[in-house]
């Protein structure tokens, strides 16, 4: 639409005429800012000669790609390419580790080493809260509690139950050990007190809060605990041992237990990052397969370029883990972005394809890739040349977007060459809903002229299927014709043939019927 308004000399977003170059002395300053239009182009597009490197892919790589062996090893690539995909998404690895927040030379790399090795593998503490604490004068209810403990001190992230630090274990310690005396039940909440009211034990008064009940007796509502973990280096350890935790407490709902630590700030956000990379993925692949519907008249050409996006952002982030590049926020940046990378290739091959006037689906692409193969290399090596200065920045952050887009470029480039070309030409081969036959416009035919012996009685009928005039012709011989006596009639119909004769031969009358 806005190449016909461009067409008729009119403004794109306004619809006015605008002003042409010879008139822009007489023109105002805002109609040659907002309205002046451009030289016509003289050139036509018939006129524009065509790059040798098209005519190698017309002549000699798609009649290549076309063999029957090379499609047939360009299967078998395509399957060992979704086979090293699919292993590298089985190892996927979650998470942006801190140190690779710094750039490769910072002086703080070395301690997070440190940290990594020594403290985040055992010895770093997990703050356990029980929000609704029971009524610890029930020895049963004291007995539940440690039992909830047990189950947080034996998970494979815990040091076992020598690292737990709970109150009770030494308020029971006190009582039994030094002063060699049982807890009474009913007098639990006073024992307590007592116990915290020494100032060797005054700090574990911290881990409780006390509260009135409904008869305004003083009780305790929430306490807390510690616990020793291990096994902590690593960004996928760290959300094991938070999904591990979460599950514990989630045993024990009638204490609403939280369990918490700083790394759970960022493990939380590592936890999101597949859900959402999945989410919007299939949003954006949506988003392609319906303007592919929309602008491609081919449903099933539209389907392979949603295909092919699809597969391509599979390759690349199962080639992006097999490249040492994590899946955090970074990373599945770059990987939405790559469906606008892939969709390039992809559409514009599918659509030559589906355009192509071509009979035969080996015909198609040979049209196909002379038209469109040597701007995707230039569009491919363009892009790949401008991120290759990236390359040598020591920064995580930027060698993986470069690691990235590297990959989408690249396995997009080899979608269009070589695996979509192959599979169009082997699973689409019925028409398109385009008419690419050339139409024949029965207004502008003229009836034909027949100079000679023959007398045109009807100019002719339209056969419109096949968009032709099949005229109807009543041939009148010549004498010079000599009829045979058993002829019924000295006439001749001759639907079939036309005799010309020389213009200055005589037609009398007589010789007429």
């Amino acid at each position: 639409m806005f190449t016909k308004i461009e067409e008729a000399g009119r403004n794109t977003v306004i619809g006015k005429k605008v002003i042409l170059d010879t008139d822009i002395k007489i023109s105002t300053w805002p109609q040659r800012i907002f309205n002046l239009g451009s030289k016509p182009d003289p050139q036509k597009g018939s006129d524009v000669k065509e790059a040798a490197i098209s005519g190698f892919f017309r002549d000699w790589y798609a009649p290549l790609l076309m063999n029957r062996v090379v499609r047939g090893i360009a299967m078998l690539w395509y399957v060992i390419y979704l086979f090293f995909a699919y292993y590298g998404v089985t190892q996927i690895k979650e998470g942006l580790e801190p140190i690779n927040l710094l750039v490769e030379d910072s002086y703080a790399i070395p301690h997070y080493k440190l940290l990594q090795e020594y403290f985040w593998k055992y010895g770093a503490t997990l703050q356990v809260v029980v929000n609704n604490a029971p009524d610890f004068r029930n020895a049963t209810s004291r007995d539940r509690i440690r039992a909830m403990i047990g189950d947080f001190a034996t998970t494979r992230h815990s040091i076992g139950l020598d690292a737990v630090q709970f109150w009770m274990n030494d308020m029971d310690h006190y009582y039994r050990d030094t002063l060699d005396m049982k807890i009474i039940d009913g007098a639990f909440y006073s024992m307590l007190r007592h116990w915290l009211g020494s100032k060797h034990n005054n700090p574990w008064a911290e881990d409780i809060f006390w509260s009135e009940d409904a008869s305004g007796d003083t009780t305790m509502k929430s306490f807390r605990f510690l616990l020793g973990m291990r096994d902590m280096s690593s960004t996928q350890e760290q959300m094991d041992a938070t999904l591990m935790f979460r599950e514990v407490a989630a045993r024990w709902p009638e204490y609403n237990i939280t369990t918490f630590m700083p790394l759970w700030l960022f493990t939380d956000q590592y936890a999101i990052i597949i859900p959402n990379t999945v989410q919007n993925i299939i949003i954006a692949l949506a988003c392609m397969v319906l303007i592919a519907f929309l602008l491609i008249p081919q449903p099933m050409c539209a389907f392979w370029v949603a295909l092919a996006c699809a597969s391509i952002d599979f390759g690349v982030v199962g080639y992006m883990t097999l490249w040492g590049v994590n899946l955090d926020a970074i990373s599945m940046i770059t990987i939405i972005m790559s469906i606008g990378f892939s969709v390039d290739h992809s559409a514009h091959i599918t659509y030559g394809y589906v355009v192509s006037e071509a009979a035969l689906p080996r015909d198609k692409v040979r049209d196909a890739l002379a038209s469109l193969g040597w701007p995707l290399c230039q569009g491919a090596l363009s892009t790949i040349i401008s991120v290759s200065v990236l390359a040598d920045v020591p920064a995580y952050m930027i060698i993986t977007f470069f690691k990235t887009v590297l990959l989408s470029i690249s396995i997009g480039l080899l979608h269009g060459l070589v695996f979509l070309p192959v599979l169009l030409s082997t699973f689409v081969r019925g028409c398109c809903f385009m008419d690419t036959s050339p139409s024949v416009d029965k207004d502008k035919m003229t009836p034909a002229i027949f100079n000679g012996s023959a007398i045109v009685e009807n100019a002719g009928k339209w056969n419109v299927s096949k968009a032709t005039i099949t005229p109807t012709l009543k041939i009148f011989q010549s004498p010079t014709t000599i009829l045979d006596s058993s002829s019924p009639s000295s006439t001749a119909e001759s639907p079939a043939t036309v005799h010309n004769r020389s213009k200055v031969s005589i037609k009398s009358p007589e010789h007429m019927e």
